[in-house]
């Protein structure tokens, strides 16, 4: 029988190639921002190509005999003239850490422009977002995508993925524990116990951060140093730069440790959240266990796999008929199939698994479902495990003691 996959095929042009220069500048330049905005002067001239600041990737030869481009540039601060010498290092093979680098740089350009947003790893789809009002939850769509070299051509693999949001906040969930407890003495230990380690999303940058702890004597009313020394409250710099106001001027602030992305960026020290403004994400215990919830869930996130092609097709629809992406892949000389890749399969009967007396299990055919199967079956022998081990992280001290003594 024939068989489709969650893969594209990556069709170049034959004989197409990747090249490596490197750049080098007199008098010398470390920033980063600085070497690539004084070789992107040049960016009409040259063909198209990706600069990280040292290394330049191109699929076009910069010269027929591959002798060195030498190039000037006037640096913007002190008008002073910088020479640019770019040399061949060669051709970056199928095997190089750089040669899939480049591909997926091109697939998230391309994931961008298709105003996808970007939460931890994978893109999502807000302006697709299902509402389940009911349940205060918020469904975006989106796509886990990957490129890699197979046997014989590069495939670019997609998943559909879903990021459940909560429309409740923080705050919200502070403000239960705080009717729960009736604010004795055990109120903060609560809430941290309900909150710690949660990963939350801030709405106005759609970026996300685990609470790794409560500040309860920071409040928006306090300040802070800006960039250029000046003071100002939580209050007022979310109001001016976000458009966002905060109600609840009491309420206390989340430090959110800065990632190790984030301190490579510059980012140092603590992050302080307020509350109010961030939302949950994921699901809760309670939301778990509700049956009805799941089912509502299921319905859009568990899909048969006619509707998963449907879905697939649909992305690579959108891939080839965007315009500035296709501008962008045909500079680089490279174009997304349409078709999802296909192969031959066969279909092999259910295995019966034998216990003992007369028990057996099987599957149904159909969805090769094992969650039933082993209700009456039993198994010909059961060995005592006397000596085991758990291993948690510390956070999650309270609630694997809880397990184990249950």
């Amino acid at each position: 029988m024939a068989c489709a996959s969650n893969y594209f095929a990556l069709v170049a042009k034959p004989n197409w190639r990747l090249l490596q220069y490197r750049v080098d500048m007199s008098p010398d330049i470390d920033h980063t921002g600085v070497r690539k905005a004084l070789l992107y002067h040049h960016k009409a001239t040259l063909p198209k190509f990706m600069f990280d600041g040292t290394v330049l990737f191109t699929t076009t030869r910069l010269n027929p005999n591959d002798a060195p481009i030498v190039l000037t540039s006037t640096r913007e601060h002190d008008k002073a003239t910088v020479t640019i010498t770019i040399k061949l290092v060669g051709e970056v093979q199928p095997t190089d850490y750089h040669y899939m680098q480049f591909f997926n740089i091109v697939l998230r350009s391309a994931m961008e422009k298709m105003q996808l947003e970007l939460i931890r790893r994978n893109y999502y789809d807000p302006k697709a977002s299902i509402t389940l009002g009911q349940y205060k939850l918020e469904l975006w769509p989106g796509y886990v995508t990957s490129i890699r070299q197979h046997e014989s051509q590069i495939l670019l693999c997609c998943e559909i993925s879903h990021k459940i949001l909560r429309t409740d906040t923080v705050l919200d969930q502070i403000e239960e524990v705080h009717k729960r407890t009736g604010g004795a003495g055990s109120f903060h230990a609560s809430v941290e116990k309900a909150l710690l380690g949660a990963i939350v999303i801030t709405r106005y940058n759609n970026k996300t951060y685990r609470i790794d702890e409560i500040d309860w004597n920071k409040h928006p009313t306090d300040e802070f140093e800006g960039r250029n020394n000046e003071k100002m409250s939580y209050q007022k710099y979310y109001t001016e730069r976000y458009n966002r106001s905060i109600r609840d001027p009491k309420q206390p602030l989340i430090v959110s440790m800065p990632k190790v992305r984030d301190e490579r960026g510059g980012v140092s020290g603590p992050i302080y959240l307020i509350p109010e403004l961030c939302n949950m994400t994921g699901l809760s215990e309670e939301q778990r266990a509700n049956f009805q919830l799941m089912k509502a869930l299921g319905d859009y996130t568990r899909q048969d796999p006619k509707k998963r092609c449907e879905t697939l097709k649909k992305f690579s629809e959108r891939i080839n008929t965007n315009q500035e992406i296709q501008t962008e892949l045909t500079a680089w000389n490279l174009q997304f199939s349409r078709d999802l890749e296909q192969f031959r399969a066969r279909i092999l009967p259910p295995e019966v698994i034998l216990g003992s007396g007369s028990s057996k299990a099987t599957y149904q055919l159909e969805n090769a479902d094992w969650g039933t199967c082993f209700r009456k079956w039993n198994s010909f022998s059961v060995q005592s495990c006397t000596k085991w081990a758990v291993v948690c992280a510390s956070r999650d001290e309270a609630a694997t003691k809880e397990f184990i003594t249950s």
